[in-house]
């Protein structure tokens, strides 16, 4: 990753400025390598797992960056055509256009993972939503305990949100953006 810009750029005063600031700069949304989970394992991981999925570990994939792209590209083209103008014009920053542009696209983000609810979860994962939600550390013998509670029928869920991509709500707190050079 390129190095974060901590500061606003100034508007540019002529064209050939505008157009340097644009090339080197970019927007980057995600989970930068500070979210973590109390664990330490990166939030980046987590949401690369629930966006593809694993088939080998039964983990469907929740998507959202894709979708998201697919639904909402032409209008952050059209937003940043309209930044264009007024960078051109020297109205605003490359730096700015940027970080309003990755502002725009962190809450796109944000609302289509807000909105998943298919695939439904697993009782295996509601099971173990609950221990955790109780104080306990699931480990890979009481996913075995969870296994045999479902095939038998006999388990209780209650008081466990069944909402996929928010188990802590740690993916959704660090969901964010960042303007950086290239």
């Amino acid at each position: 990753m390129g190095k974060i810009i901590q500061t606003k750029g100034k508007p540019a005063t002529n064209f050939d400025q505008a157009v340097k600031d644009l090339a080197r700069l970019q927007c980057r949304i995600g989970w930068f390598e500070t979210a973590k989970y109390p664990d330490g394992t990166p939030v980046a991981y987590v949401a690369a797992i629930q966006e593809n999925g694993v088939a080998s570990q039964s983990i469907p994939p929740r998507p959202f960056f894709a979708p998201t792209q697919a639904a909402k590209s032409g209008a952050w083209s059209e937003l940043m055509g309209k930044f264009a103008k007024r960078i051109l014009n020297g109205q605003m920053s490359a730096y700015d256009a940027l970080d309003a542009l990755g502002g725009q696209a962190e809450a796109d983000v944000f609302d289509t993972i807000s909105k998943i609810t298919e695939p439904p979860l697993s009782i295996i994962t509601l099971l173990a939503r609950k221990r955790r939600l109780l104080g306990g550390s699931v480990t890979g013998a009481t996913i075995g305990e969870f296994a045999k509670q479902e095939a038998s029928g006999n388990y209780d869920i209650s008081g466990v949100s069944d909402k996929p991509l928010n188990d802590t709500g740690r993916m959704m707190a660090t969901l964010t953006h960042a303007v950086v050079n290239k």
